[in-house]
């Protein structure tokens, strides 16, 4: 007898997306149904289903690539959406945090103008002061030599009324001698006054420049060089022994680099004072238990308030 005609399996490796794993299955199916449909002999009868099956899964593929196709835009869609959102948010960002520069610049200069207004009310303040002590010492002087000139005349006036009664009794001679004694001695006066008057502007230029060392140190927040200011005052001082002994006894480092503000010689007492309660009751021969011992009992010490009295530690800080 003739052996019945069987129908053909699909090789997975042709068919059109193979690479797709649902693809793969349903060949897998197929190829299945038809191995059974073969060791039954039943080709001929389902061997018009075998060949729709077959055309059924090239449609099953179209469909698959449509659905991948749509997924894949889909997918494209979404992803230049969330680039243009973040896009725009990168454009919002940027926006505001430029305008919180202009806002920050906008504030650092007004808050520059007005130090700028409180500095030159305060140079105007100190140069009409000036000003005022440089008028007042013009003044002085003015009168000065008005009272000069007036002591000249008298003198001329004394000498010729001396000339012409020089034949006159020797008590009105000895009287105008008397004057003339008195005249002299307003004269030193005079200028024992000029010397007081000098000595006085001196003096006040060199309140000045003391001032500035002064205004230098209490106005500075951390330690700050007053090299500038000092020279300053050197110069002014001239020879006045005084000062220059002054000056000479500063360290050096100390108008080099500045000195500590009270706000930073507070802060450092008080951490020394918290060392010196933590050894306070410290044993000559301390070791690492009477360290911890210490450190411990520091805690609970009762710290004295006022003018405390008596040689402890606790009155010592206090």
């Amino acid at each position: 007898p003739m052996k019945p005609a069987q129908t053909a399996s699909i090789d997975p490796l042709n068919v059109k997306s193979a690479d797709e794993p649902v693809v793969q299955d349903v060949v897998n199916i197929i190829n299945d149904i038809i191995t059974v449909v073969n060791a039954d002999n039943a080709a001929g009868k389902y061997a018009s289903a075998m060949t729709k099956a077959k055309e059924s899964l090239g449609k099953v593929i179209s469909d698959i690539q449509t659905l991948k196709a749509q997924e894949q835009k889909a997918a494209d869609d979404k992803m230049k959406a969330t680039h243009a959102e973040f896009d725009s948010a990168a454009k919002e960002l940027v926006k505001r945090l430029e305008n919180e520069m202009h806002e920050q610049e906008t504030r650092w200069k007004d808050e520059y103008e007005s130090e700028r207004e409180k500095l030159s009310q305060t140079y105007q303040q100190k140069l009409q002061s000036e000003l005022d002590a440089a008028k007042k010492v013009f003044e002085q002087r003015l009168k000065n030599e008005m009272l000069e000139r007036e002591i000249e005349l008298k003198q001329q006036f004394t000498k010729s009324v001396s000339d012409r009664v020089e034949t006159e009794r020797s008590g009105r001679l000895s009287k105008l001698n008397e004057l003339s004694s008195s005249v002299t001695e307003l004269e030193k006066l005079t200028g024992e006054w000029n010397a007081v008057v000098d000595a006085t502007l001196r003096t006040q230029h060199l309140n000045v420049a003391i001032d500035a060392v002064r205004a230098s140190l209490e106005a500075a927040d951390r330690p700050t060089p007053f090299t500038t200011e000092l020279a300053a005052l050197k110069e002014v001082a001239a020879d006045d022994a005084v000062v220059n002994a002054a000056i000479a006894s500063i360290n050096p480092a100390a108008y080099q680099r500045g000195i500590p503000t009270p706000s930073m010689l507070i802060d450092r007492f008080r951490r020394v004072a918290a060392e010196v309660r933590k050894a306070a009751l410290l044993p000559d021969d301390a070791g690492v238990a009477s360290h911890a011992a210490s450190l411990l009992l520091s805690r609970f010490m009762f710290k004295k308030q006022g003018r405390a009295v008596g040689e402890d530690v606790e009155a010592v800080l206090t």
